[in-house]
Order: C-alpha cells, then structure tokens, then sequence
C-alpha cells in the first residue's frame, strides 16, 4: 500500500482551492528553483548512468532543456523564412513568435483540448472541418503526430488547410521514452516513434516526394542523454550537433505543397 497517496490527494486538494494565477505564479517559481538546482546533481561522470532506472525522470525538464528541445528550436531558427503570414501551431503559439516575428500577420492555435486557453481552434487534428481548404502560410507541428492513432489521416488534414506553396514545419520522436499522461496535457496516448524512412514515406504520400525534406538528428551519446533524462547543458555543443543515422533522437519534416499543376 502506498502511504504517501493521501498525503499527495490532500495536496492536490488544497492546490485546486488556489486561483489559477496564483497556481501558475507558484509553479513557474519551483521550477525556475529546481532548475537552479542543476549544478549539484550535473551528470559529469557517466559511471552514475550505470543503472536500470533513469537518471532523472520526465526527461528531465525540471533541470534545463531537454535535449529533444534542442534539436526542435535549432530545425525551427533555420526555417524561420518560412513561419511568416498566417501561422498555425499546435497547443500554444511559443514557437510562432519566437522564431516568426514580425514575418507573422496572424497566429492561430489549435487544440482538442478545451482547457487549453490558448487555443483559438478547437478540433482534432485528423478532422478540422471548421478550416477551409489553403487556409494557412505555415503550419508547426511540433511533437504532436506521435499522439494521433491514424498519423496518416492527420498529415492530409494538414496538407488539406496550408496553402499552395504553404509550409509544414513537423517534428518527430525517433529514440525516446513513453510520455506519461500528466506531460501530454490533453486527449491522446502515446502511439508511435519514427525514422527518417516512415516519415518520408508518410508525408511523401500527401505532399509528394519532391516537396519534403526530412533530417534526423542525434547520436548515441545524446540518445543515451535523452534516456536518462539529462539536459544540454550536461552536454557540448559538438556532442549534440553531431549527426549519426543509425541513433535518430528526432526527426524533422519541411514539407511544402505545391502549387496546383506543379509538383516543383
């Protein structure tokens, strides 16, 4: 029997009585502590990963970057040019400003998830009947398609609303740890892991093979990183910038649509 559960309910209980505000004020203040916590547990003897256990669990986040956000924001700082117009994002609109600027005309975000009070569209993403055809410039789809049972059905739904010569900027989890429910925020389950060959294949079948580019990015080092739930900053810049395609962390798609009677 777990004896700490009731004390954790009571907690909870006590939590839910907060205003929202104040709820998110006091989260945003431990996490900034337990960030600044880093350098007494930094992981600079790989003897301490000898173990069946992770390291650090929920991929680490509490301490610093996750690794898989590394490789997210460094594929969205060299697509920049393309995250401009109209912008669709799923969950938030964090990537939209960061990285579109002033390139950006409108933002939209979308979300099943009603409590989510970012969104300003609420759909599944394998069925958006609310958005018509060629309806955005840019779509970000980041960490998403891995939640989505019928993956195929929603790459269509998004080559269906961007516009001809419109962008999809995806990625993808290649070598990763299942997602626990509290991380994934909304409706889903965790289904699926990719490479370079599926998701080619999956967005080829929409977009056309002449109109995707897709990288994978990762190494052994910063797969075993991820794994254990370590942080960038436990790790050099040339130890995760180096590429090697047998040990895929992440996954990245561009995939632009053509314009109607062109496949250029």
């Amino acid at each position: 029997m777990n004896e700490t559960r009731p004390t954790e309910d009571a907690l909870e209980a006590l939590k839910s009585l907060l205003p929202k505000p104040l709820r998110r004020w006091l989260s945003a203040r431990r996490l900034d502590l337990r960030r600044k916590m880093l350098p007494f547990d930094q992981a600079t003897d790989f003897s301490r990963l000898r173990r069946v256990k992770p390291y650090r669990l929920a991929f680490g986040w509490h301490r610093g970057m996750c690794i898989d956000r590394y490789y997210i924001e460094a594929f969205l700082a060299a697509r920049g040019e393309d995250i401009h117009g109209h912008v669709l994002e799923v969950n938030s609109d964090e990537y939209t400003r960061r990285f579109g600027g002033a390139r950006v005309t409108r933002s939209d975000v979308i979300d099943v998830n009603e409590e989510n009070q970012a969104r300003t569209i609420t759909a599944d993403l394998t069925h958006c009947p609310s958005i018509d055809d060629d309806t955005f410039d840019c779509v970000i789809c980041t960490q998403t398609l891995l939640f989505i049972y019928d993956v195929g059905a929603a790459v269509r739904e998004l080559h269906r609303i961007v516009k001809p010569a419109g962008v999809v900027l995806a990625t993808l989890p290649g070598i990763g740890k299942i997602c626990e429910r509290a991380l994934i925020g909304g409706a889903g389950e965790d289904y699926w892991r990719f490479t370079l060959t599926s998701a080619r294949r999956l967005f080829a079948e929409s977009f056309g093979e002449k109109n995707i580019e897709v990288v994978a990015y990762g190494n052994v080092l910063s797969a075993v990183a991820f794994l254990h739930g370590l942080v960038v900053p436990e790790l050099t810049v040339e130890e995760l910038d180096y590429q090697d395609p047998e040990y895929q962390l992440m996954i990245v798609v561009r995939a632009r649509k053509p314009v109607t009677g062109s496949d250029e």
